[in-house]
């Protein structure tokens, strides 16, 4: 069943009805939360939304979701419910949320292919870092193929970043039709007024919010910790239990139980308050679209040390803003973070550079608007 989000319509045009094809929580975080919260505040006057759910209620964390026979039966109830809800003939366009996956290709084509056959002009908003699989493999030259054919038919592509752009165009001649960074936003109503206060007396404290998994780099933090005595670190988020049985068996052996917090999972509207209690954003991950756990820090007023990643290099202003190192360098992480300890008032001014970033670029209000330009003119394009 779709799940509307309401927001007032113009009396003096036609609105734009746009079909949000999205996952919602549970769980809660990434795509899921973004979701909620256009749920929550709807579009401006003269545009309607409605969210078609294709929610997965275990999160697949530590590897690609397999095609079992229980995803094959959810994946065709899905788009059975594109397929109605698009020949009900009341939707100006779709915004299909697209992770480029192997095995979410054939859903993603058949859900274009829908849109294709009732008319109705599509978006795919790439989520994660959209690349190329190498080789002449069967798998790998359907996934070509497939995502060829999905932006070939799409009125607009929107990326996460430059190297999502850069595979694009290298699949095929998209740029006239893609936006190479579409920003997540920030919901700023979450957000603390006031900016994180640097306080020189005491031990620095880094904060990780996210999936507490290898992919995300949580436990080259605890390296990190490990040559950092004098530093307290947070951990936030969930995981799967082997992994996070794993992560305090490392805690463990290098004795940092006293210094490294577990924390988590939390709500997500707990999150913000976290992050401001702390003095640096800790991200060494190795594989990112756009993070919104850094979009946030950054609203919150803190400096982000991270890894060079997917939207990151265009997300952090160095050395205005934070630092970028490769995903496994303890050794650069560990210089950079003795430094920001000895230097609150470097910490204060990148926290706020970042903070007027944050409500610059990602502010709702502002990638909502950008979002409902688009909207229009796609509309408007329709035959």
């Amino acid at each position: 069943m779709t799940q509307p989000a309401h927001s007032p319509a113009s009396h003096t045009e036609q609105p734009v009805r746009v079909l949000m094809v999205s996952s919602l929580p549970p769980p809660p975080g990434g795509v899921e939360s973004w979701t909620q919260t256009w749920c929550e505040r709807g579009l401006p006057a003269s545009f309607e939304l409605e969210v078609l759910d294709t929610r997965a209620f275990e999160r697949a964390q530590t590897a690609p979701p397999q095609l079992t026979p229980t995803e094959l039966r959810r994946n065709l109830r899905i788009l059975s419910r594109i397929y109605r809800t698009l020949a009900s003939g009341h939707f100006s366009l779709m915004h299909l949320n697209c992770f480029p996956t192997l095995t979410g290709a054939p859903r993603n084509l058949a859900a274009a292919l829908i849109a294709r056959r009732a008319g109705v002009p599509y978006i795919v908003h790439l989520r994660g870092t959209f690349t190329l699989p190498p080789g002449t493999h069967p798998a790998a030259r359907f996934y070509r193929w497939a995502y060829r054919s999905i932006f070939a038919g799409a009125a607009r592509i929107l990326a996460l970043g430059r190297p999502s752009y850069h595979a694009l165009l290298e699949l095929g001649d998209f740029a006239h039709k893609t936006c190479p960074l579409m920003p997540n936003f920030v919901d700023f109503r979450t957000i603390p007024k006031r900016l994180p206060k640097a306080e020189p007396q005491r031990p620095l404290r880094a904060i990780f919010t996210g999936a507490l998994v290898e992919a995300k780099g949580v436990h080259t933090i605890v390296e990190i910790a490990n040559r950092l005595p004098n530093m307290h670190f947070q951990l936030v988020g969930g995981a799967p239990d082997d992994s996070r049985a794993r992560l305090l068996r490392q805690i463990r052996q290098h004795r940092l139980e006293g210094r490294v917090q577990v924390a988590g999972p939390v709500t997500h509207r707990e999150v913000p308050t976290m992050l401001a209690a702390n003095d640096v954003f800790l991200f060494p991950s190795h594989n990112e679209g756009f993070p919104n756990s850094v979009a946030e820090a950054m609203a919150v007023g803190l400096p982000v040390v991270a890894s060079s990643v997917g939207a990151l290099p265009e997300m952090i202003d160095v050395p205005q803003g934070g630092w970028l190192s490769t995903s496994d360098d303890v050794a650069d992480y560990a210089k950079v973070l003795g430094h920001l300890s000895d230097e609150p008032a470097l910490r204060s001014r990148m926290g706020r550079h970042n903070r007027q970033k944050a409500l610059r670029e990602y502010e709702y209000t502002v990638v909502v608007r950008r979002l409902c330009d688009m909207y229009a003119n796609v509309a408007s394009a329709r035959p």
